[in-house]
């Protein structure tokens, strides 16, 4: 045996859990229903230290740590807790879920949303933990890119004003030159559908613009990957945006449908602001979205 941590976990999303199973652990994922997965279900590389597994499997481990995440029955943790398992809650939305009375440990994605939700979560050790990328998987490959606007969310039409569908949908009839990837999409004319690593990166690096359009998004992680990789970005400014995506510097920041259509005509228009905003976007996204420093706050988290 290693002597390494050993931590059970959830698959609840992909692309955040690749990540995280970059930590120096031994990770057992389960589905939160007992499905089993492959590293195909995270759509990124294999991980050797992750190893997927069902409820028949869990009487052959003791895992040092147990996750608890959105989705994830509370019941099927405490037997672990009672044996010594420490557990630590991840919150990924915008409004968090019922963290048992057993978890003393809490690690948010949204400073706002941390703000807003920790003191109705008293008694718990709060930890704030921005998304983490590799820009040696997400870079600028520097090639052509196709005049167009890329979005990236999953069951866009159904989560409406959250997501601010209304907003993209305006500017999409009007420009004629949206996309969108992700899952649930299909009655979108301009639905591109998933993508996986690496063809993910060169989805990015193919367009020319990314937009934002969310009310209620917790977490900047598909404007971190495609900030990462060169896109200058166009985002609403709601919560957490202001701490890393500054007006005409590093993005353009655009709340109603009218700014949004100005910000990408502008952009189209402008190759020096075009490449100005790419280029501090860059840096920005190394700066603040590292994979290094978040394995290192991970790191502290895991072994306090």
């Amino acid at each position: 045996m290693s002597g390494k941590i050993k931590i059970l976990d959830f698959l609840v999303h992909g692309g955040h859990q690749y990540e995280f199973f970059k930590n120096d652990a031994i990770f057992y994922c389960m589905g939160v229903n007992n499905e089993l997965h492959t590293y195909k279900s995270l759509g990124r590389p294999e991980q050797s230290n992750v190893n997927f597994i069902q409820k028949d499997y869990l009487e052959k481990i003791s895992p040092d740590i147990v996750m608890v995440r959105s989705g994830v029955n509370p019941s099927k943790l405490e037997p672990f807790v009672k044996m010594g398992s420490k557990p630590i809650a991840v919150i990924q939305t915008t409004r968090p879920f019922k963290i048992p009375d057993w978890c003393n440990i809490v690690v948010w994605n949204s400073k706002k949303t941390m703000d807003d939700f920790k003191d109705q979560i008293p008694y718990k050790k709060h930890f704030y933990v921005v998304h983490g990328f590799d820009p040696n998987e997400f870079c600028n490959k520097n090639i052509n890119k196709n005049n167009r606007v890329l979005s990236s969310f999953s069951l866009f039409k159904q989560r409406g004003d959250i997501l601010g569908f209304n907003n993209w949908n305006y500017v999409n009839n009007n420009l004629k030159i949206c996309d969108v990837i992700g899952h649930g999409n299909e009655e979108i004319p301009s639905n591109m559908g998933t993508f996986k690593y690496p063809e993910l990166v060169s989805v990015y690096n193919s367009y020319s613009i990314y937009l934002n359009t969310t009310t209620q998004s917790a977490m900047p992680r598909s404007r971190g990957e495609a900030m990462m990789c060169g896109m200058p970005i166009i985002t609403t400014s709601f919560y957490d945006s202001n701490i890393y995506f500054k007006h005409k510097i590093n993005s353009l920041i655009a709340d109603t449908k009218y700014d949004m259509i100005s910000c990408i005509k502008l952009l189209l228009s402008n190759k020096n602001l075009i490449n100005e905003i790419s280029l501090n976007g860059i840096e920005t996204a190394i700066k603040f979205f590292n994979i290094n420093d978040y394995i290192k706050k991970w790191d502290f988290i895991l072994k306090f």
